[in-house]
């Protein structure tokens, strides 16, 4: 079946934008034939990405207003997409990323940017559709975490002086896209847990932790286990099966090793108010004004792992609700959880003989997860390597050998 591309002109910029995604969709609607992948290579290099001059075969990066204009007309086509199946099929086709493909950077930073907009504009289309993108190219990967570093940077490394909107707009995602929400939460707690990859974890910013933790707590109107959804939700228009990835692995991960972060130069009213639990008031007003701003900053981090680590609790006592509804029965996977207990292993042993307090807090809630998601039957398949790791421990307090007592019971 031949194409017919005589009505696209590039130099028709920016229509020629609109004009290659609505030819691109007329080509994924075409029974497959090995010449459409050309094609459809041909379209978005040629008229979308406008990454590729008609008479060269390398690969350009756009200028920065060119950049913006095609992130406008993209955020506008798809939003007016009205199938959701042929939405996301035109989606994955546009921002599929490979190791070898040198467009994936220029890609990467497009979709970071349409994302971006996407959450101030609330394109409902859009978060959907990089919901089920997140999934196929699984929330813990570096593909994911690129993108989702863009929205780091655009919304939560912010002060008290950042526009409100733009708290605003964070809080309503997760009545507006649950699933992109939950994906979401997925990739930001692991750009900074780094579960599996051996590494510590780097402290997060508050503001981020302080949003997830409102996300998950849940408000009036909002969407019930949130963090479940990526086991509850369809994927509509998606061919290859996916496994969904919920965020309790990285969560836990950040909530187990935050007792060994360092105390913050960062003081607690430097928190956006929006942004920040309802807690923060109180606690800044636990010292005098002006004195022990290093102990209200610690106050205020213990208070907020603390919450983040209620929510997670809370999350696992809700997978019984929600089982019938899961699309798989694991929610934590057994080698996540042994990577968070080889990396507690090792900050223990990297620990001053004075942070005892610290070490109990950490193996405190390590064994509070694990016991509640084995009673939920939210951790299963072969643990035998999570209890050996739970054995080697440089540290054992009694909860930790209360679970350890679990296995023997068993």
């Amino acid at each position: 079946m031949s194409i017919d591309l005589s009505e696209l002109k590039r130099s028709d910029f920016p229509s020629c934008v609109r004009q290659g995604l609505r030819k691109l969709e007329e080509v994924l609607h075409m029974p497959p034939a090995p010449h459409l992948h050309e094609a459809q290579q041909h379209i978005m290099d040629q008229y979308v990405f406008c990454c590729r001059e008609p008479s060269s075969t390398k690969i350009r990066a756009m200028g920065p207003v060119e950049e913006l204009v095609v992130v406008r007309e993209l955020g506008r086509y798809l939003g007016r997409a009205g199938d959701a199946a042929s939405r996301n099929s035109l989606f994955i086709t546009l921002f599929h990323p490979s190791a070898h493909d040198p467009r994936t950077p220029h890609k990467l930073r497009t979709l970071a940017a349409l994302v971006s907009l996407a959450v101030a504009t609330h394109n409902v289309s859009v978060l959907e559709a990089t919901a089920v993108w997140m999934q196929q190219v699984c929330c813990l990967s570096g593909w994911s975490g690129e993108v989702c570093r863009g929205l780091v940077q655009d919304y939560f490394q912010l002060t008290q002086a950042a526009p409100p909107h733009f708290a605003a707009a964070l809080r309503a995602l997760p009545t507006m896209a649950p699933l992109f929400t939950a994906n979401l939460i997925t990739t930001l707690s692991q750009l900074y847990a780094k579960v599996g990859s051996g590494e510590p974890c780097e402290r997060p910013p508050e503001p981020l932790v302080s949003t997830i933790v409102w996300w998950l707590r849940g408000a009036p109107g909002m969407p019930p286990h949130l963090a479940l959804a990526p086991l509850t939700n369809p994927l509509p228009g998606v061919s290859l099966p996916m496994t969904a990835v919920p965020p309790i692995a990285p969560l836990m991960k950040l909530c187990v090793e935050a007792p060994f972060f360092e105390p913050s130069d960062k003081t607690a009213k430097d928190v956006p108010a929006l942004l920040a639990p309802v807690r923060r008031a109180s606690v800044a007003k636990t010292l005098p004004e002006g004195e022990g701003q290093h102990e209200k900053t610690d106050t205020y981090t213990s208070d907020l792992y603390s919450e983040l680590h209620l929510s997670i609790l809370q999350t696992l006592q809700n997978v019984p609700s929600v089982r019938a509804r899961m699309t798989q029965k694991q929610v934590l996977c057994p080698k996540h959880v042994t990577s968070v207990v080889d990396a507690v292993s090792e900050r223990i042993r990297s620990t001053r003989a004075e942070r005892d307090e610290s070490v109990n807090l950490a193996l405190d809630r390590l064994a509070q997860i694990i016991l509640v998601a084995l009673h939920t039957e939210s951790l299963s398949g072969s643990l035998s390597d999570m209890w050996d790791s739970l054995h080697r421990l440089p540290r054992k307090n009694r909860l930790i050998n209360t679970l350890l007592s679990t296995r023997e019971a068993r």
